[in-house]
């Protein structure tokens, strides 16, 4: 079923970033990594803990690995918990001076859920990303996943061939809003323009 993140969830996890800035940015235990973070249950309960950083073979941060699931750690006792999407809202963390938030949200399909990093946030629409990547670490692919506050929900991807889909697509999401399909209908005329197509009608949805 869709997680719908309510605004003032949205303030909360801000003013965890914060708190999580100040408690350290990050602990290193030999080959494991693990970030000062938070995490929101299904019942909106908020948790100050440490997560782990997944590493890849060649010992770099893989943080994609972050959208399948996720591993916290009390720091009090040193148990472990790991939770895969729909087990909680979202978390995030500090990490080398940079801020990360992932939400549990559908993405490709609505049973489909990942840990997506937000791209924007606005109280009518919100913007989900998911991007793939070879073992190289080249750009394979781009999901986004938008969803309105009344929880529903738009997939889009670089994977669709014709731009004329993202049209039909986000017209059917926004079709009570004769101005944004409006605005839609000009878009789309080039793949390089597809992120900024994307954004420029969320946020001309939340405006009107």
């Amino acid at each position: 079923m869709p997680i719908t993140i309510p605004l003032s969830i949205t303030r909360t996890i801000k003013t965890y970033v914060i708190l999580c800035s100040f408690l350290g940015l990050c602990v290193i235990s030999h080959a494991q990594k693990t970030a000062s973070g938070f995490y929101i249950s299904n019942s909106n309960d908020s948790i100050l803990t440490q997560i782990k950083i997944p590493m890849s073979l060649f010992g770099y941060a893989d943080l994609s690995k972050l959208f399948f699931k996720v591993e916290v750690v009390d720091s009090i006792n040193q148990t472990s918990q790991k939770f895969k999407p729909g087990d909680i809202k979202c978390f995030g963390f500090v990490f080398e001076n940079i801020s990360y938030t992932f939400f549990s949200q559908p993405t490709i399909t609505k049973r489909n859920l990942r840990f997506l990093q937000p791209m924007l946030l606005t109280p009518a629409t919100n913007i989900y990303v998911f991007k793939t990547a070879d073992q190289n670490g080249r750009a394979v692919g781009t999901f986004y996943t938008l969803e309105k506050n009344d929880g529903s929900h738009a997939f889009l991807s670089t994977g669709i061939r014709n731009l004329d889909n993202f049209k039909e697509i986000l017209k059917e999401f926004y079709k009570e809003n004769l101005q944004v399909q409006q605005l839609i209908e000009t878009k789309f005329k080039s793949r390089m323009a597809i992120e900024k197509d994307i954004i420029d009608i969320v946020k001309s949805a939340n405006l009107l």
